[in-house]
């Protein structure tokens, strides 16, 4: 089971925050991506497009964490400090999975607009698929910011 997909299903009624409201059919698209089942490419760029949202609304939500969180950690308590820097975890972790999230997306319509049985056609349509190891490289591509926004490098 694809751990990022399953909690951006979960995280879909963040997309309220950019504007858009998803649908149910959304919720499933990325149920069946969680899965592992394989989907075609109009139901791929639907389900890139609202993970993409939800991504971006949990950049929002951790930006807001992370404020009041270190707000907190100044003026009421130093512990607060330990949840500014898991909300900064949080949001470079989002942030990272909409930047792959719009790379596969950009990918997919690379896949689209290419010769079909070129090279160019196979490797997009290959980094296009959505892989179970995304939340890794997100997890490991924000660590190193996180600490450093909050001081402990």
């Amino acid at each position: 089971m694809d751990i990022a997909w399953y909690i951006a299903r979960w995280a879909l009624p963040l997309n309220v925050l950019t504007g858009h409201w998803p649908p149910p059919d959304e919720r499933e698209m990325c149920l069946l991506i969680a899965r592992g089942e394989e989907v075609d490419a109009d139901d791929l760029d639907v389900a890139y497009s609202a993970a993409g949202g939800a991504w971006i609304g949990g950049v929002m939500v951790g930006i807001l964490l992370t404020s009041v969180s270190m707000a907190l950690g100044d003026h009421v308590h130093p512990g607060f400090e330990i949840l500014s820097f898991v909300s900064l975890l949080v949001m470079g972790l989002c942030l990272g999975l909409f930047l792959i999230c719009h790379c596969r997306t950009w990918m997919l319509d690379r896949a689209y607009y290419a010769e079909p049985g070129t090279w160019a056609e196979r490797i997009a349509t290959r980094l296009s698929r959505p892989r179970a190891y995304d939340i890794v490289l997100a997890a490991a591509g924000s660590v190193w910011p996180a600490m450093w926004a909050a001081g402990y490098v």
